[in-house]
């Protein structure tokens, strides 16, 4: 998608859809509830929230300012963009990070 220049090009956005398409790989993969593989997105899944919060917060700091304005083009405004992907990456890792399969049938 960026080489082709379909994406709001921004580096707090690169990191958020690395870390997406990251944490998204490793939900597919047999071994997704392996201590290493939960550990290893663990620390990947932060990274990309804590780089969201940080895209997030400047926006904040905007509003406190009085000078926060959306895009025009609402679909590629920073602010939404990242409350997005935050929501997206805390869901992912979640889901990794959550009781693996068959946990409820040992109970």
């Amino acid at each position: 998608m960026e080489f082709a220049g379909t994406v709001y090009i921004c580096p707090y956005c690169r990191v958020q859809r690395t870390v997406i398409l990251l944490l998204g790989l490793v939900m597919v993969l047999p071994i997704a509830h392996h201590w290493i593989a939960k550990y290893v997105s663990s620390v990947i899944g932060f990274l990309g929230a804590v780089v969201a919060v940080n895209q997030n917060f400047m926006g904040w700091v905007k509003i406190s300012k009085g000078e926060f304005v959306f895009n025009e083009q609402l679909y590629i405004d920073p602010f939404l963009l990242s409350s997005g992907s935050l929501f997206i990456i805390i869901g992912q890792l979640w889901l990794i990070l959550g009781p693996g399969k068959g946990a409820r049938d040992r109970s």
